[in-house]
């Protein structure tokens, strides 16, 4: 699946250039648009999802970990802390809109590349890749739903070469074992309080996910599910509120808070918590909006590599939404 994207991404690379400056609309009969491509998105950003494709850049402050990452933590030391970041970009493709009954179609395609770092000397940990082709359904203005081909692969840095790590375990069984999480994802968002529109009360979004693996292929590759083959199911859900601010002067922007939880069947469905809050600041296209945020994270490892273990961290994230 890996080499189809980049196969598209470097088709699409010149409508990514333009989508950034401007998109353009084809009017076709009965109030339907036809938008061949677009920085703007259909279903909605999860705000709180640490695997949610965006740009980030964050500083976590590890409280817990069952990997030392060659800290002195069996000595009575400390954790040496993390920055990472997120690269990414999503595009939309191929969107149908009818502009009466705000019904509407999309294909989408997304990327993320998270590169984790020691914080003291931005040594590299590790790298993952996300990849994800989906096709987005817009009801009407509060309800959204999607299916997507969903890849997650990862691997060490260079602080693990040698094949040792001095954690609990002194060597690290999942050290090559190079997990990847394969699978298809059903998706739908809801905005409950739409009906409070006319109040500015519409500021609580609710969603859930499941993910499933099947053996076998498809043309987008051959599935793989590793070294768990018959743990199949995964399952997200969460709830954000976004309240924006008064309108003092232009692009105030506003507050949100935000929670996470995913369980995977690899990890016996424990979950996995996050918790974000902060400011998000509106920019002149829909869909691209920083933001500057607290997170707080208590579950599963974020790397990957080490999804059978647990970490917790604080951390203060600065985040463009694709």
């Amino acid at each position: 699946m890996k080499k189809i994207i980049t196969i598209i991404l470097g088709a699409v690379l010149p409508f990514v250039v333009l989508a950034a400056i401007t998109s353009y609309s084809i009017p076709l009969k009965e109030n339907w648009i036809f938008t061949p491509y677009s920085s703007d998105h259909l279903y909605p950003t999860y705000l709180a999802d640490p695997l949610g494709v965006r740009f980030e850049a964050s500083y976590r402050t590890v409280t817990y970990s069952d990997i030392d990452f060659s800290d002195e933590i069996n000595e009575n030391g400390s954790y040496e802390n993390r920055f990472d970041i997120y690269p990414g970009v999503r595009l939309s493709l191929f969107r149908l809109m009818n502009t009466e009954t705000g019904m509407g179609f999309e294909t989408e395609i997304g990327l993320m590349t998270p590169v984790y770092m020691r914080g003291s000397n931005f040594d590299l940990i590790g790298m993952d890749g996300i990849y994800y082709l989906r096709f987005n359904a817009q009801i009407n203005s509060w309800l959204h739903l999607n299916l997507s081909k969903h890849h997650i692969c990862t691997h060490v840095g260079d602080e693990f070469t040698s094949g040792r790590v001095d954690s609990p375990t002194d060597i690290d069984p999942s050290l090559m074992t190079l997990p990847v999480l394969d699978d298809f994802r059903f998706a739908t968002s809801l905005r409950p309080l739409n009906f409070l529109e006319d109040w500015g009360l519409d500021i609580l979004t609710c969603y859930a996910e499941v993910g499933w693996f099947m053996p076998g292929s498809d043309f987008l590759g051959g599935r793989s599910n590793y070294p768990d083959v018959q743990c199949n199911l995964n399952f997200l859900y969460g709830a954000q509120l976004e309240y924006d601010l008064p309108s003092w002067g232009k692009h105030i922007g506003s507050l949100f808070a935000a929670v996470n939880i995913s369980t995977y069947q690899q990890n016996a469905y424990a979950k996995n918590l996050s918790i974000m809050a902060g400011w998000i600041i509106p920019q002149n296209k829909p869909g691209k909006r920083l933001r500057f945020a607290y997170q707080y994270y208590n579950g599963r490892n974020l790397m990957n590599q080490y999804y059978d273990r647990k970490e917790k961290f604080n951390s203060f994230c600065i985040s463009m939404d694709l």
